[in-house]
């Protein structure tokens, strides 16, 4: 009984037969640990496993990054971050994985979220008796296999919200029978705080749902009562989890709030073709960019929603409430006003209609109402089902001509298997009736699964491994220097490099990146987007600014190999010349730059003065030093070309913004830019945005230089570092384009001597830290009259108090976003905390709802008590 209870029951098998469907693909893929391949693809090798090798290390090594850490582009909050990326308990099997193997935990973990979808949506049936015996996990795998799901099977973060929303339409059901509401309250507030993104999606549906089940007759003794229960318990759940959204909604407000969408009141696509969805394999990777929501079940969920509507038994009030919340949520994926509430005010970016599950589970709750095993569907269900997929597969052929995630095969298997499933409702046998239907619907499922999964690429599991193995010794080497430092990379694997190897970086990639960062980065000439920076385009003053006493390069010697750092290039750093070689590992190479500045230091308060400009990030940087030294002479200069030639093109008088265009469209085109280095200094050249990388490659003295893959400002390049009396070439050279803009193509050279002079007085009076950790750093400096600015590379994040003295002090920004703070000249001892906002506000609302909580439930039992006596 008990491994029956535990393996074949019908709940156990609803969380088995799921899991063992995904575990097989995976199988099947190569995966590891199956094979040579990783289940890494778009955003969760790119992002998702930055952040999960990042919760390990806060919990093993240093919890306060919990709140804070220097991982984090520059510095960044974090409690926003755990709110969206993090906080799934599945997480803790991370804990107990090698870094260089979470790519096969991350396959575990994704295997236990499918199955326990199946679980909770099975626990969902048996508990309100929609179902019974095997037909639960009938209904029950197509909630864990439908279309969200294996679309979003990468978007790890998201599925713990969906796996609570049956478990959470349980609890809103009991409110219907009983007082007790402090279940419901307690199911919302972990959906939201399981993530609070899904989360809120989930909240617009409940109250949809409450409100349509408000409608239903004869079932509601005491409906204001039950209203009560309701909004008692949905206050409830938002204190509990206020310790976590009150944060995380003000670091909203500093990042994806300052974006504002578009509002206007069309139809983003054609609402018809929403029926495509239905077809097995509807998702590919345009659909993946902006396609339309992903709400694939299987034909029997179909069969049996028409029969909802169709059956008399079922209340006309409850018919309608349930078409018009079906109607909300699907106008909600193509509806511009609908969808953009739907998604907090904010258009998606990739993974369009992230809601659109809550479609599926009201199919599928839909026809679990009515369905009733071994009696054939009346002579209207049978029809209208029959015209569905003649409906379906005659429009979806049509259409199949124009579209690229459906094609004949998928059409033809929806078809056919749509027609075996009807046939078995329409003539039910008695005999394996069940195990046949089942069968027919998880072949269905499958079908979907192998048509969607097989349209997204992997990244090898050999790969990933070689880019970690070959910047861990690199970072191992690193941390020997005990004090705070910064290093840069000319090569990565992710944008989230610094979070999968514990060290203070200087890229990043989030969705709660605030706005200010990206812009700061844009400012000095790095490669920025709404939800990413990258350091890669780093410069001798830059590096020095911003405390980038390492850099991390490939020493080629095993070049062109897979996996090899040179194979993941980001940048190119001639400069790092005038720095000294550190250490060099089997595959990199690390040197240590000697201007690097602390992270505090005494500066002139000038540098308060200092604007930003746009699209000048070599003035810009020049600006901040000037303003940090109080010098005139400026640090950076513009330098002329002493010669353009053109090849299949013209040669323009004037280089910066110059039209190129190819006289022989057909043909190769180039333009070669030469000039001749007078100094050993470290020469630069800008390229705008006008000009994008996609468009040309850039040569220097023929050799390619890689480079990051965008930018939406104008990026600073190195060119040259001792190449005195050395000419240089730099070639422009087109790639399928027939004109290019030369959009900020400008030539700079920074003054070596003047550099080092400023360095040096900047150096003079450093903050040396006692003690820091990511959220809070202490330390003694001695400012002067000529340097009366405490001045840090710490990004001025809401949260931050600065103690000088031991007094707290008013803090002012450095180039819009740097911590500086004016001081009388002497000696000082500093500290610096930080709380993210709203922290303590939200501790104390979950504190008082968590003592409420035990309070009712007391009361309850004692009132319990007292009838039972």
């Amino acid at each position: 009984m008990n491994k029956k209870h535990y393996f074949i029951a019908p709940l156990a098998l609803s969380f088995w037969l799921p899991a063992l469907v995904i575990l097989g693909y995976f199988v099947y893929r190569g995966m590891a640990p199956f094979g040579p391949n990783s289940i890494l693809t778009v955003d969760l090798g790119q992002q998702y496993i930055d952040q999960f090798a990042a919760f390990k290390h806060t919990f093993l090594s240093h919890p306060t990054s919990f709140f804070y850490s220097f991982s984090n582009a520059l510095g960044g909050d974090m409690l926003g971050e755990w709110a969206y990326y993090l906080m799934s308990p599945f997480n803790v099997i991370y804990l107990f994985t090698p870094i260089v193997h979470l790519p096969s935990a991350i396959l575990f973990v994704t295997v236990l979220k499918f199955g326990s979808a199946g679980l909770s949506m099975a626990w969902l049936l048996k508990q309100l008796q929609l179902q019974r015996g095997y037909y639960i996990t009938l209904f029950a795998v197509n909630y864990a296999l439908s279309g969200w799901f294996i679309a979003n099977d990468l978007n790890l973060l998201w599925l713990d919200a969906a796996i609570l929303l049956p478990i959470l339409i349980v609890q809103i059901e009991a409110l219907f029978k009983q007082n007790n509401w402090w279940r419901y309250a307690l199911i919302l507030s972990l959906t939201i705080t399981s993530n609070y993104y899904i989360g809120y999606m989930i909240t617009l549906f409940v109250i949809l749902y409450f409100i349509w089940r408000l409608t239903w007759p004869n079932q509601i003794k005491q409906r204001w009562q039950v209203i009560k229960h309701f909004v008692y318990g949905s206050l409830l759940a938002g204190a509990l989890s206020a310790w976590l959204i009150l944060p995380t909604y003000y670091q909203l407000r500093l990042g994806k709030a300052q974006y504002n969408a578009n509002w206007s009141f069309k139809f983003d696509n054609d609402p018809v073709k929403l029926i495509l969805k239905l077809i097995p394999g509807s998702f590919d990777f345009n659909q993946m960019q902006s396609g339309q929501a992903n709400f694939f079940v299987s034909a029997f969920i179909l069969f049996t929603v028409i029969g909802f509507f169709v059956v008399k038994t079922v209340h006309w009030r409850i018919k309608i409430g349930a078409l018009l919340l079906l109607g909300i949520l699907l106008i909600a994926t193509t509806w511009a006003p609908l969808t953009i509430i739907f998604h907090g005010m904010q258009y998606p970016v990739w993974y369009p209609y992230r809601f659109s599950f809550l479609i599926s589970f009201m199919f599928i709750y839909l026809g679990a109402l009515v369905w009733q095993p071994n009696q054939p569907l009346n002579l209207m269900s049978s029809s209208l089902s029959l015209v569905c997929i003649i409906t379906i597969t005659f429009y979806a052929y049509q259409q199949s001509h124009h579209l690229s995630y459906i094609d004949q095969r998928s059409i033809s298997l929806f078809a056919i298997l749509a027609m075996l499933i009807l046939a078995q409702l329409m003539f039910p046998s008695q005999d394996h009736y069940q195990w046949l239907l089942l069968s027919f619907t998880v072949l269905m499922l499958v079908v979907n699964v192998l048509l969607t999964l097989n349209r997204f690429s992997y990244l090898t599991n050999t790969e990933y491994q070689r880019t970690i193995k070959s910047l861990t010794p690199a970072i191992k080497k690193i941390k020997t220097d005990r004090t705070f430092y910064r290093i840069a990379q000319t090569f990565q694997r992710t944008r989230g490099d610094s979070m999968m190897l514990d060290f203070y970086g200087g890229s990043h990639f989030s969705s709660t990146l605030p706005k200010a960062t990206p812009t700061f980065f844009g400012n000095i000439g790095q490669p920025d987007g709404d939800n990413y920076v990258a350091y890669s385009n780093g410069s001798l003053l830059s590096d020095a600014l911003l405390d980038m006493k390492y850099i991390v390069a490939p020493n080629n010697q095993d070049k062109h190999l897979p996996g090899d750092p040179s194979t993941h290039l980001i940048g190119y750093r001639p400069d790092t010349s005038k720095y000294h070689l550190k250490a060099v590992t089997d595959k990199t190479s690390v040197w240590e730059n000697p201007y690097a500045l602390p992270l505090a230091f005494a500066a002139s308060d000038t540098v308060l003065k200092t604007a930003m400009l746009l699209n000048n990030p070599m003035q810009n940087q020049n600006n901040i030093w000037q303003g940090l030294n109080a010098q005139k002479a400026p640090l950076v200069t513009a330098e002329n070309f002493s010669q353009a030639v053109g090849h299949n093109v013209n040669t323009p008088a004037t280089i910066t913004d110059a039209l190129l265009v190819k006289n022989k469209p057909n043909e190769p085109a180039s333009l070669d830019l030469t000039f001749n280095p007078k100094t050993n200094d470290s020469y630069y050249l800008t390229l705008g945005s006008g000009l994008p990388i996609k468009d040309f490659d850039l040569l220097i003295n023929g050799q390619v230089i890689t480079q990051f893959n965008s930018y939406r400002h104008t990026v600073i390049i190195n060119l040259a570092s001792q190449v005195k009396n050395k000419p240089q070439t730099v070639t422009i050279r087109f790639k399928q384009t027939r004109s290019l803009l030369l959009n900020n193509v400008t030539l700079y050279r920074i003054s070596q001597d003047n550099f080092q002079q400023q360095v040096n007085q900047l150096k003079a009076h450093p903050l040396t830290i006692d003690e820091y950790r990511d959220n809070k750093i202490t330390g003694n400096i001695t400012t002067t009259e000529q340097q009366p600015l405490l001045m840090t590379t710490i990004p001025s994040t809401p949260g931050w108090q600065v103690l000088v003295d031991g007094k707290r002090v008013k803090t002012e920004k450095v180039a819009n976003y740097f911590i500086a703070v004016r001081t009388a000249p002497g000696k000082h001892h500093v500290t610096f905390k930080y709380t993210p906002p709203f922290f303590w506000l939200g501790v104390m609302l979950t504190s008082t709802a968590v003592l409420i909580l035990v309070i009712s439930r007391f009361y309850y039992k004692m009132l319990a008590r007292k009838r039972s006596a």
